[in-house]
């Protein structure tokens, strides 16, 4: 008797493709290598070769010890067994910090990686130990290490001090500023010329001089970086402001608060006279809406000469206030 197997019966046979037998085939093969990688050990060393484990290290100040730290803040003397490796940079360091060496040097003498950290990690160390008022620091080749916080600058103008990377100098040119020999004037340029000279390239500035108007050594509000370049074309602007004209404070520092910067440094020798009104400081402090801190210096004449209201633009604004008596300059 014949037995007929229906359609269903039949086994089904799935056919696979041959693109996907063939990365199945290649993982595989990939797999298979890299187990093999894994057992072969390191190439062996020769006993006249030597790792390199050079690192950054500080020098601290202790007495007649020599006491270094490095990047992971351990600290070893002279008689450490590590301080072969250990100070491989540190005279390069130390030379730098003392002021007697360039960053072009230091970029040349420092390697591109020292240990297992590359030099930029490394460099993030020595600021943070730099900021921890730990270290000897010193030299006017890294001036705003010194002088300011986490890399900013602190300038100082007639007993105010501000501290940042942007500043606008908002400087009297009327003609009274001309009175007792010129003085005043004098007295003005060269503090500004100073500020300038001091400032090195990642500041920011603008230069503001005015009258019953203002004049801006960068107009539209630019604020320029302080190359060698900049700083001699500001220098050359304020050798050449002469004092005319009256007095008007309130649109010179709108216009300053509007450049947004860290420290704005005030000067005038108005008084009472041209005194701002109540509401054109609360003006002023509504529009400096980045808290620029204003720093305010007054000239006057005689010891007993200070005005309310520049006390208290600087109060609404942060900022610091100084009196200057013009017969005592020079």
């Amino acid at each position: 008797m014949e037995t007929k197997l229906s359609r269903n019966q039949f086994p089904i046979r799935i056919k696979i493709p041959s693109w996907i037998g063939s990365i199945l085939f290649h993982f595989c093969v990939l797999l298979f290598l890299l187990f093999c990688l894994r057992l072969f050990p390191e190439p062996p060393t020769t006993p006249g070769d030597r790792l390199a484990s050079g690192g950054i290290v500080l020098k601290k100040d202790s007495g007649d010890r020599k006491i270094y730290v490095d990047s992971k803040n351990n600290e070893f003397d002279e008689n450490s067994p590590n301080i072969a490796e250990n100070t491989a940079t540190a005279p390069i360091l130390e030379t730098m910090l003392d002021g007697n060496l360039s960053e072009t040097d230091l970029s040349r003498n420092l390697p591109e990686t020292i240990g297992l950290h590359s030099a930029s990690q490394q460099s993030v160390n020595i600021f943070s130990a730099l900021n921890s008022g730990n270290t000897k620091i010193g030299g006017d080749k890294f001036p705003a290490l010194s002088n300011g916080k986490g890399g900013q600058k602190t300038l100082r103008i007639f007993g105010t001090e501000g501290t940042g990377n942007s500043f606008v100098f908002v400087f009297d040119r009327s003609g009274s500023m001309s009175e007792h020999a010129e003085r005043p004037i004098r007295a003005a340029k060269t503090e500004l010329i100073q500020c300038i000279d001091s400032l090195e390239n990642l500041y920011r500035f603008n230069i503001i001089f005015y009258n019953e108007s203002y004049l801006s050594w960068k107009q539209h509000r630019a604020m320029t970086e302080a190359t060698d370049q900049n700083k001699e074309s500001a220098k050359r602007f304020v050798e050449g402001i002469i004092p005319v004209g009256g007095t008007r404070h309130l649109e010179p520092l709108l216009e300053a608060v509007k450049h947004r910067p860290d420290v704005i440094f005030f000067l005038t020798d108005g008084d009472e006279a041209h005194a701002l009104s109540a509401g054109q400081l609360d003006k002023i402090a509504h529009n400096n809406s980045h808290r620029s801190q204003i720093n305010v210096i007054q000239f006057g004449v005689g010891a007993n000469r200070k005005s309310n209201f520049l006390q208290k633009l600087a109060a609404n604004n942060r900022g610091q206030y100084s009196y200057i008596n013009v017969i005592e300059l020079r």
